[in-house]
């Protein structure tokens, strides 16, 4: 087999893979610079997946929690409503469409002295 002479062949004519220019770009930086941006490779992974881990459970609890605190009250609130609503409906049938308009009124305060 014939070897190449490298500095002869036309740059353009040369096919790299990346992991071959990678590799040439790791040998024109001192080893002390590619550790270092391993290093902070690495820093940057933990701090993602750390705050990933950390929005995930900061989710979780402050979903759980606001459906302990209000869901009581929610329910409570929409059984009410509903308890109000058949109150006027059963004063609606049994005493005609004017007692439900006249219950719905506030009460009007006396102007006697």
């Amino acid at each position: 087999m014939e070897e190449v002479d490298w500095d002869e062949v036309d740059d353009d004519d040369i096919e790299e893979s990346s992991w071959e220019r990678l590799e040439g770009l790791s040998e024109m930086f001192p080893s002390f610079m590619c550790s270092f941006a391993g290093v902070a490779v690495d820093w940057a992974s933990w701090g993602a997946s750390s705050g990933f881990w950390l929005a995930s459970n900061a989710l979780w609890i402050g979903a759980t929690s606001s459906l302990i605190l209000f869901l009581p009250y929610i329910i409570e609130k929409e059984r009410s409503d509903m308890e109000k609503s058949q109150v006027a409906q059963q004063r609606q049938m049994l005493l005609g469409p004017a007692a439900a308009v006249q219950a719905a009124k506030p009460p009007q305060p006396s102007l006697q002295h």
